[in-house]
């Protein structure tokens, strides 16, 4: 009150009307209006050119923050131009990616950052967690493919056969995917990498297993014993350091490549069971499988390999047993290998449950079946079988009906009667013993009936002794035949005795699959056991 009464006194002297409004009564009745004044002592220094000056000063430097302004909001046009033209290449790459199959999804421990999965959703749950690298834009909008977590750069599993120390073939590795290549080259490259790691764990898991299969595993190799001086070696090997000197590219069914691809189908195989049993079984089911159980992997391929070398073992032996036969005059042998019965068709729809059991029975159904003809009357069919188990082998089964099971328009076979075959045989040398023995069966039985019609003597008869299988008749002529494998080839056998003087004699004939026979240059097994029998020798 006291500032305003002063401010208004001081104003009733210019304009006592206005001031009056504001000047307390009892300042009026004491001193009344107009009573106090004030006026300008000195001039102010500022002239209309100091004014001009100050503006013009105060234009410039709004003039120059504008510029500034500009200046600014134009390099930052430029750099969020560069950035724009950084994340098209950037997200051109991602859906580049994206399109071609991959998943694109955020980091689990860090939501921020893009990152691929490139790996397998049933693969062992340390290659799945590590099966996603981050998607890290460099400096220039390229990609950086975060794949730390899978380690030691890019790999594969090389298969190396060595005979007597010596490489003979290699299965070649692919060139290294350059740091510059497309986004989608690289990630295919880290799942191909994690792939094979997961592979090469598993071959190291069932390896320390098959210890009696021969399998030897000491770090950094798997080596498998194939025989004396052949060996099957596997490592894992960075396409760094490649050495393509003994690549071999050959597909053949036992050549290296050929286990390769084998090898990585089973595991892909494998991936697929998982999922069939985590998609279709019931959970109680999935709780009483064993997570923790090796793949059939290395015991496939043993098997695999053994199956293919036991049966050409097998067709190689019955081959020279037809020949040994043919040798001897037995017209009627033959030899022959005819693809095995497929299965009869379920008539279900195609799901993937099926389309897994078919190809199963695709990888793992590995059946040959090899007919031996000795007469058209005697025939035999031989199965070889590889199975993967616990254990793992072939197996050779010999039947005396054809596949169908239609012997309806088939003669009696006389070895039901005489020499029936066992369930199977272990081995090649069992199944080509029976074999042996089968034909020598047949074959003395119709030299005897050949015999007996020919020279009109009932008495000529085949036997099964003690002593052997072979030929005799009333006036003591006696005819043993053989056959059995010797060394590399099959060789049948013919011994006659008789009594000259109270002294036993014996002459020997053979016939052998090696040697190469001229038209004529040899008798005929028939034609011998007539001379025998008539007494000619």
């Amino acid at each position: 009150m006291l500032a305003l009464d002063s401010i208004s006194l001081l104003l009733s002297k210019e304009i006592p009307v206005q001031a009056g409004t504001t000047l307390s009564p009892a300042l009026r009745d004491l001193v009344g209006i107009g009573t106090l004044g004030a006026s300008k002592l000195k001039e102010p220094n500022i002239t209309e050119a100091q004014i001009q000056d100050d503006l013009s000063v105060a234009t410039g430097w709004r003039v120059m923050g504008i510029n500034s302004m500009v200046d600014s909001v134009l390099a930052a046009a430029e750099r969020l131009e560069k950035e724009i033209e950084l994340e098209t290449k950037y997200w051109a790459d991602i859906l580049a990616v994206s399109d071609d199959g991959w998943t694109v999804c955020a980091l689990p421990q860090e939501p921020h950052t893009l990152g691929v999965r490139f790996g397998f959703a049933e693969s062992a749950a340390e290659f799945r967690n590590n099966s996603i690298a981050p998607l890290i834009r460099n400096d220039d909008g390229t990609i950086k493919l975060g794949v730390g977590k899978v380690g030691g750069g890019s790999q594969r599993i090389r298969i190396t056969v060595k005979k007597a120390g010596t490489i003979t073939d290699q299965s070649p590795l692919p060139a290294r995917i350059p740091d510059d290549a497309p986004l989608k080259d690289r990630v295919r490259e880290a799942r191909n990498t994690i792939f094979h790691q997961e592979l090469w764990y598993e071959l190291n898991r069932e390896a320390r297993v098959l210890l009696a299969h021969d399998v030897y595993y000491d770090g950094p190799a798997i080596t498998w014993k194939q025989s004396k001086d052949s060996e099957f070696i596997l490592t894992l090997e960075d396409l760094d350091e490649q050495d393509e000197m003994y690549a071999n590219y050959s597909e053949g069914v036992r050549s290296a490549t050929a286990a390769y691809s084998f090898m990585q189908f089973l595991l892909f195989q494998s991936h697929r069971q998982n999922y069939h049993k985590r998609t279709s079984l019931s959970p109680s089911v999935r709780q009483t499988n064993n997570n923790n159980s090796t793949y059939n992997i290395l015991r496939c391929l043993i098997s695999r390999f053994e199956y293919f070398s036991k049966s050409a073992d097998l067709g190689n032996q019955i081959s020279q047993l037809v020949r040994t036969l043919r040798h001897a005059g037995i017209s009627t042998a033959f030899f022959s290998v005819v693809p095995p019965p497929t299965p009869p068709s379920t008539g279900t729809r195609h799901t993937p449950t099926t389309e897994l059991i078919w190809v199963q029975q695709l990888v793992f159904n590995l059946v040959s079946l090899y007919t031996f003809t000795i007469t058209p009357e005697a025939r035999i069919w031989c199965y070889s079988q590889g199975f993967v188990r616990q254990s793992i082998g072939t197996l050779f089964n010999i039947n005396l009906k054809p596949p169908s099971g239609d012997t309806k328009d088939l003669p009696p076979n006389p070895l039901e009667a005489v020499y029936p075959p066992a369930d199977y045989c272990a081995n090649v040398q069992e199944a080509v013993y029976y074999l042996c023995q089968a034909a020598v069966r047949v074959l003395s039985q119709n030299l005897a009936r050949t015999a007996a019609e020919q020279l009109g003597d009932d008495s000529i008869q085949w036997s099964e002794t003690i002593s052997g299988i072979g030929i005799k008749n009333a006036k003591g002529k006696d005819v043993r035949t053989d056959i059995d494998a010797v060394g590399d080839k099959i060789v049948l056998t013919l011994k006659a005795e008789r009594q000259a003087d109270k002294i036993g004699q014996a002459s020997t004939w053979t016939w052998d699959s090696a040697r190469q026979y001229l038209e004529g240059e040899t008798e005929t097994i028939q034609d011998v056991v007539l001379k025998v029998m008539r007494g000619d020798v």
